[in-house]
This record gives C-alpha cells, structure tokens and sequence, in this order.
C-alpha cells in the first residue's frame, strides 16, 4: 500500500487546521466564561449601590442636615455673643465696684492717719498739762 503524500499532507493541515479551531474555540470559551464570572461580580457590586431616587433623598437629607447645622450655628453664635456681653458687663460693674472701694479704703486710711495724729497731738496735750500741774504743785 502506497500512501499518497498529498494524502499526508491533506491530512496533517487538516488536523492542524482542526487544532487551531479546537484551540480558538477553547479560548473563545475561556474568555466567555471569565467575562460571565466578571458580570456576575459587577451584579453583585451594582446592588450595593443606591438607585437614583435613593441618591436624590440622601441629597435632600443632607441639605436638610446642612440647613439645621447652618441654623445651629447662628444660635450658638448669637448665644455666645449674648454671654460675652453678659460677662463683659459683669467685669465693667466690677471694676467699678473695686474702685469705689480702692476709693472708700483710701479715704478711709486718711481717716485713721488723721485719727492716729489726733490722739498723738491730744497725748501730748494731755502730757503738758499734767507737767504742768506737777511744776504748779
């Protein structure tokens, strides 16, 4: 039996050519099933994700929320400006009131200085007279 050699070289191509389809194919199927396995995991990601409407609620809860902070904040701040005030009229009327008695102790220090120099004046007086009635007796 002879065998033809276009035979055998029909035959090689052709089982080459059916190699390279089976390849191309087992690819083809390689790249389907990955591209499944990555829509799947996108799915699986897309519902943890809000919709649109949950977007839009979140949106206006935040406004909401800025609006109370906003508002919050002037009342602090007005609350907090009404304290100073408060507190600085209380040192205002306190200082007044600690120079009024820087005032009342000075004169008051007088007062005892004159009353000091008073009875040394009336000792000394008194301490005359009573030489004098000794030297008189």
């Amino acid at each position: 039996m002879t065998i033809n050699p276009s035979f055998i070289f029909s035959l090689i191509t052709t089982i080459v050519t059916l190699g390279s389809v089976f390849i191309a194919i087992g690819v083809f199927k390689g790249r389907i099933q990955h591209n499944t396995e990555t829509n799947k995991a996108q799915n699986e990601q897309m519902k943890t994700l809000a919709t649109k409407d949950e977007l839009a609620a979140a949106i206006k809860r935040s406004d909401e929320m800025l609006e109370i902070m906003i508002k919050r904040t002037e009342e602090d701040r007005a609350k907090g400006q009404g304290q100073w005030r408060e507190f600085h009229d209380l040192i205002s009327k306190h200082a007044e009131r600690i120079s009024v008695l820087e005032n009342q102790q000075t004169t008051l220090m007088k007062s005892l200085d004159e009353i000091k120099l008073d009875i040394k004046s009336g000792f000394r007086d008194l301490q005359n007279r009573i030489e004098k009635i000794k030297e008189t007796t």
